[in-house]
């Protein structure tokens, strides 16, 4: 009887065979091959669960590069760049704060079993949500004890520190200094993707000066300390898990969009999902984020700024793909600007 035939986990990691994950497995220390399944959630397909002889882990593979993998300098930067700094801010999470983060993050560099580098870090505990499948698992007091330990749990990675805002550079594969703060960056970025939106013929001129005139005023801000930004912290980026009789959260993972920068980002996302949703439960998730930082009323004169950054991206996305036509008749400033007013509201 032959070998069994590799597996399609997903359309980014392509087929592999059982044999690949054994080797990788023993190369990282981890036991003997069990088995392997797909993961249920991931935009991206990078990851697949996977099982030894000593325990459950996580694999995750095929980087990713911002040019793509057509882009030539792909296997020159591409290959290093993502999981080089995801294992950099996973091992300092670990180092400075008592996040549960997936930790040994175990990355091996070479091509040779895969194609590409992965790697490997524990399975954590718990179950993943988003802000609405979440609403049929757990009773009210239940999500409402999910929502303190997310706030919670921001405040305590943002224990960990910098003395300047950056971001590991796609070239030299190393952290390096926003030449002008997280700021300007977050206005640069800002800025280009209200462009494509643009160019994708889903902007009015209306959003498109109201866009500019936030951009102007948020060049006039002055910086707030520098902490650990995850980028895209929201429940489908942790698990939750029921311990001692109360709902924490048991681990938080991808770290690609990781950076040092203001962390008023990482407010925006899962709060701006509770107001879909929950909105008693935005003003539960910040109030507990603020109880446990070091925040200040500055904040909210980030607001603008941050929602912007996060909403232009999805409005370009989502509208683009609407089939239910819930953007039918409205524009990027009317469904953006109640997000602006209300998290305002929420961190004053």
């Amino acid at each position: 009887m032959g070998s069994k035939p590799p597996t399609i986990y997903s359309e980014r990691l392509g087929a592999i065979a059982d044999e690949q994950l054994a080797a990788a497995a023993i190369r990282l220390g981890l036991g003997v091959f069990v088995s392997a399944g797909p993961t249920r959630g991931g935009l991206f397909g990078q990851n697949l669960f996977l099982t030894t002889d000593a325990g459950e882990f996580v694999l995750r593979g095929a980087p990713h590069w911002p040019g793509g993998w057509d882009d030539p300098d792909y296997q020159r930067f591409g290959y290093r760049h993502q999981f080089t700094k995801e294992s950099f801010f996973v091992n300092q999470v670990k180092e400075h704060t008592r996040a549960p983060a997936p930790w040994p993050y175990l990355h091996d560099e070479s091509t040779d079993i895969f194609g590409w580098p992965y790697v490997i870090m524990p399975r954590m505990p718990g179950s993943v949500f988003n802000e609405r499948t979440i609403l049929k698992a757990l009773r009210p007091h239940e999500r409402n004890e999910v929502a303190v330990a997310a706030g919670s749990l921001l405040a305590e990675l943002q224990k960990l520190t910098s003395s300047f805002s950056g971001d590991f550079d796609t070239r030299t594969i190393a952290l390096t200094p926003d030449e002008n703060g997280h700021q300007q960056v977050m206005v640069a970025t800002m800025l280009a993707s209200a462009a494509g939106a643009d160019a994708n013929g889903v902007m009015t001129p209306a959003d498109m000066d109201w866009i500019a005139a936030v951009a102007r005023d948020a060049r006039s801000l002055g910086e707030r300390p520098n902490t650990f930004v995850h980028g895209d912290y929201k429940l489908d980026n942790m698990t939750v898990v029921q311990t001692g009789g109360r709902w924490q959260i048991g681990g938080v993972f991808d770290f690609q969009t990781a950076r040092f920068g203001d962390g008023a980002f990482d407010l925006v996302h899962q709060t701006c999902a509770y107001l879909d949703t929950e909105p008693a439960l935005a003003q539960v998730f910040v109030d507990a984020y603020r109880n446990d930082s070091r925040s200040d009323g500055s904040i909210a004169d980030w607001i603008p700024l941050c929602v912007l950054k996060n909403r232009v991206g999805l409005w370009n996305y989502f509208v683009r793909r609407d089939r239910s036509g819930w953007s039918s008749g409205k524009t990027f400033m009317g469904w953006a600007e109640p997000y602006i007013e209300k998290m305002t509201r929420l961190v004053c």
